[in-house]
């Protein structure tokens, strides 16, 4: 039983043991600038981390939901007799991240994670709406991110422009700069050649229809690939008696530069 009062002003700690700590106990002033001071491995961080901090985030997860702590990084209990006067911590730990064009101020310190908590339980929400989850307001999770930008806050479009920097040349003379150089690439014109369009004019010659089919569409044809032949050659050709070397399609996602399998 403690008889340290927990209104005093203080951070009472009793017996840490927590890592090399040898069974410390001391008063923190609530209120005030604490600076832990000392050599390396005299227990700085085992005492405000490992002890305090861990100790302040069980006492918060207790009062959360088992499917609202997996948003958290747990921290092992405290090897502690007794804690007294502690109110809600964060902390901002001193390590290296890696952060991604995801990561903001809230996602590195992990303060977003309590905010989500919070608007998830104490927010104001609107008649008929039901509570949500904390992940709905997370743009990382696929509960709130932006559907347009997948919570990236931009938006990449891939236009002509970008894919056909110079409409002079025609696609045998690689006009779709986006397309691969090599094996792949040949491919995709070997397919056009077949499907009967004309790779040897410029590509501003190209109707619109066909251009914004080749560089956009979403279908999938299945046509015979004849490698090196002209358009006239491969009309002479059929699958059963001509040189097809490999039947492959036209496999786009929206938005990207074609792909081709076979």
């Amino acid at each position: 039983m403690s008889f340290i009062k927990e209104d005093d002003g203080f951070v009472h700690v009793r017996g840490a043991r927590e890592h090399n700590l040898k069974n410390i106990s001391l008063s923190i002033p609530r209120g005030a600038l604490v600076v832990f001071t000392g050599v390396s491995g005299s227990g700085k961080s085992s005492l405000a981390f490992g002890t305090l901090y861990a100790e302040a985030q069980r006492r918060y997860l207790e009062s959360v939901s088992p499917y609202a702590r997996r948003l958290f990084h747990q921290m092992a209990v405290p090897q502690v007799d007794e804690i007294t006067g502690l109110p809600p911590a964060v902390a901002l730990q001193q390590q290296r991240g890696s952060p991604s064009t995801r990561s903001s101020v809230g996602s590195v310190t992990t303060l977003s994670n309590l905010m989500r908590m919070l608007y998830s339980r104490a927010g104001d929400y609107p008649a008929g709406q039901s509570i949500l989850y904390a992940e709905s307001f997370s743009t990382n999770t696929p509960q709130g991110a932006c559907p347009n930008c997948h919570g990236l806050g931009l938006i990449y479009e891939i236009t002509e422009k970008t894919m056909v920097p110079d409409d002079s040349l025609s696609i045998r003379e690689r006009a779709i700069a986006s397309w691969p150089t090599a094996w792949q690439g040949q491919n995709l014109r070997d397919i056009l050649i077949t499907l009967g369009y004309n790779v040897d004019i410029p590509w501003k010659q190209l109707s619109r229809k066909d251009r914004d089919w080749i560089l956009f569409t979403e279908e999938k044809p299945t046509v015979p690939v004849y490698a090196g032949f002209t358009h006239a050659e491969v009309k002479k050709s059929h699958p059963k008696k001509g040189r097809a070397e490999l039947y492959g399609y036209v496999f786009r996602r929206k938005g990207l530069p074609a792909s081709y399998f076979f």
